[in-house]
């Protein structure tokens, strides 16, 4: 192994671009250690090591001056205590992706379940979580609530679905558009509870979907007609009122032409 490498050799070792390598140099982070009578300037091979730390501490965000500071000090503990905020930002980093991720998985499998089937199905749902509101109620749903409810890593309201609920009578009246509660509904627990905060109880039910395509929403009839129908046909009953969540929207620039995709799931027994 030589002792002495170019710029461009120590770029190719440890893919570092030039202008960073002059840039350390400049600001007095690390220099080369010798000039050619060529005017070239060469770094030792001694120095490999600290090229690696100085990439491994930038790459984990440690601002160059920072760094600089830390060196320069020529003690151990800086470079540790550097090390132990990382790690404590990198755990953090680490439970927030663990998050997202489920956020991803409950939100594709939503999808997944309602926009490809017209197929009514039987299912044991686990506890969901809600915040609603009586409908028509003034303002509906208190926005400063839902700000103050989803102030935290958790995001609650990311992978809330939009609401409406009907009552068990309107249920059996055929009344489908005649809507209690406006609200969200999320399968991650909130993180903040308030006065609209109320827990689904998992449990038994018909669990159907609605493509919706017009601003009136007259799809709706067929797709209840259809759940109704599938419970009676069970000889089972509404247990509680049917909650009809909007699991996706794909139009943006056509408000009277709507694409819109529901869940519907109604409590039986």
């Amino acid at each position: 192994m030589k002792e002495f490498y170019t710029i461009g050799e120590i770029c190719k070792i440890f893919n570092i671009p030039a202008s960073t390598l002059r840039y350390y140099d400049s600001i007095n982070l690390l220099s080369p250690r010798k000039s050619g009578e060529n005017g070239y300037r060469y770094y030792s091979k001694t120095q490999f090591e600290i090229i690696s730390m100085i990439g491994f501490m930038r790459s984990l965000g440690t601002p160059i001056q920072h760094l600089k500071k830390i060196l320069s000090e020529g003690d151990p503990e800086g470079i540790c205590l550097e090390l132990r905020n990382n790690k404590q930002e990198i755990e953090s980093r680490i439970a927030e992706l663990k998050t997202l991720k489920k956020k991803v998985d409950l939100y594709e499998k939503n999808i997944a379940k309602t926009c490809f089937s017209d197929e009514v199905t039987l299912e044991n749902l686990p506890d969901m979580y809600m915040m609603s509101k009586p409908f028509g109620d003034k303002d509906e749903l208190d926005a400063d609530e839902i700000i103050s409810a989803t102030r935290s890593s958790e995001s609650w309201a990311d992978t809330a679905g939009i609401i409406s609920t009907i009552s068990v009578r309107d249920l059996l009246n055929g009344n489908f558009h005649s809507y209690e509660r406006y609200g969200y509904i999320s399968e991650m627990p909130y993180p903040v509870k308030n006065k609209y905060t109320e827990v689904l109880p998992g449990g038994l039910f018909a669990c159907g979907n609605m493509l919706v395509k017009t601003v009136e929403h007259f799809e709706a009839d067929a797709a209840y007609r259809r759940i109704m129908d599938f419970i009676k046909a069970r000889g089972l009953t509404p247990a509680g009122p049917a909650i009809e969540r909007n699991v996706l929207d794909i139009y943006s620039d056509k408000p009277m032409e709507p694409t819109m995709y529901f869940r519907i799931y109604i409590p039986v027994k």
